[in-house]
């Protein structure tokens, strides 16, 4: 009986978070996303470059604080800038996140995050985009890299339907980790100069 309460007891807080989060209470913004926009005063950045900051930022973030901030739920504008920064409506943006336009409309007039599958999803867009400018930063000319539109070329090739995915296209993949996994697996053959 006392394992069984230690146990309810540690799941207490999970399930008031996942509670809170469902009700509409704002919980306390992870600080992945805390920097979307800019501060009150300071200077405006466009939003291809908070979504380089952002991408930078997962890509430097330790796993499990990505794990955190997906938990602590992805803000919808976090759609909003990608949708803005790649040039991509934000209905397309949502619809590989799983998100329909009414849901996505709630969520952000009750200021709530995305629903947890989504965030998963976003997050997933998200390192993608962050193994892709590695891979640049790490093979590339910098001068040549400066000018080039890694957001705008990525927003087509996740809609490509790709022969190394069953003919399915990145953004079709990421509905599962399993799918996700066989994106990294293509961009890992890009990465040693195989064709994808």
């Amino acid at each position: 009986m006392g394992v069984a309460m230690s146990f309810a007891d540690d799941l207490k807080p999970i399930h008031q978070t996942k509670e809170a989060r469902n009700r509409g209470v704002e919980s306390k913004r992870h600080s992945l996303w805390t920097t979307l926009t800019s501060p009150a005063g300071g200077p405006s950045k466009t939003s291809v470059e908070q979504l380089r900051a952002l991408v930078a930022r997962v890509r430097e973030a330790p796993g499990v604080q990505l794990y955190d901030a997906v938990e602590a739920g992805v803000p919808t504008n976090v759609v909003k800038l990608i949708a803005k920064a790649t040039g991509e409506s934000t209905s397309v943006i949502m619809g590989f996140a799983g998100v329909s336009q009414t849901t996505f409309v709630r969520n952000e007039a009750a200021k709530k995050p995305l629903p947890d599958v989504a965030g998963h999803r976003i997050m997933a867009y998200l390192r993608l985009l962050a193994t892709l400018r590695k891979m640049l930063d790490e093979s590339g000319d910098p001068e040549q890299l400066r000018n080039f539109d890694l957001e705008g070329w990525f927003s087509r090739w996740i809609h490509t339907k790709l022969p190394e995915l069953g003919d399915k296209s990145p953004a079709e993949m990421l509905r599962n980790p399993e799918g996700q996994r066989a994106v990294e697996q293509v961009l890992e053959r890009m990465r040693g100069g195989l064709a994808a």
